[in-house]
């Protein structure tokens, strides 16, 4: 009998009755470790003979994750209180496992991932965002999912001197492991923050 694991489930990050809810939990370090867990179980459970195997993967891949957690921590150790602006609430858990407060109008990154135009209102504030006396810290945006109206948010960061980084919502074509894929974007997200 096929076994499903719910991740979202899993993840314990859904409130009851959240209708804003985040679906991006691959974007949750202690996810993934915890699915990685999971499947481990159920694996060793419907082949005994390879359960060890099964474990151990995860065990090992647990621990890269781990490595990758520490320098998220280390970035929210770095930079408290950095405020970023996002194109999409895709990194949303990452951002905030790294001590980042998203600063970006719910109304903006909803209508962006909805592929619809945001109110000029939104578009208005998420520009601000990148000019004094307060600018954002960087500016995150989703590569895969680029519009006229992320290609102007992402102009005005680069006028206001704001960093953008650049993440995506499923791995990047050569990149064949989570690990490295996540990785990448941390490192990213830090050389952005140090000014590097």
């Amino acid at each position: 009998n096929p076994v499903m694991v719910d991740v979202v489930a899993l993840s314990g990050l859904q409130a009851a009755g959240d209708a804003e809810f985040n679906e991006h939990v691959w974007y949750s370090l202690p996810t993934m470790q915890q699915l990685a867990t999971t499947l481990a179980d159920e694996f060793g459970a419907a082949d005994a003979a390879n359960a060890a195997r099964y474990t151990a993967n995860a065990q090992q891949f647990s621990s890269r994750l781990g490595e990758l957690t520490t320098e998220t921590r280390t970035i929210a150790t770095a930079h408290p209180g950095a405020r970023a602006a996002v194109t999409e609430p895709v990194p949303g858990y990452l951002l905030a496992e790294a001590g980042l407060t998203d600063a970006t109008p719910a109304e903006f990154t909803e209508a962006v991932e909805e592929d619809t135009d945001p109110p000029a209102s939104a578009v208005a504030q998420t520009l601000a965002l990148f000019g004094p006396p307060d600018p954002v810290a960087v500016l995150v945006v989703n590569a895969q999912t680029t519009t006229p109206t992320t290609d102007q948010v992402r102009d005005a960061a680069q006028t206001g001197g704001v960093p953008v980084v650049e993440v995506t919502e499923t791995l990047p074509e050569g990149t064949t492991d989570y690990a490295t894929w996540m990785g990448a974007q941390i490192d990213a997200l830090a050389a952005a923050l140090n000014g590097d």
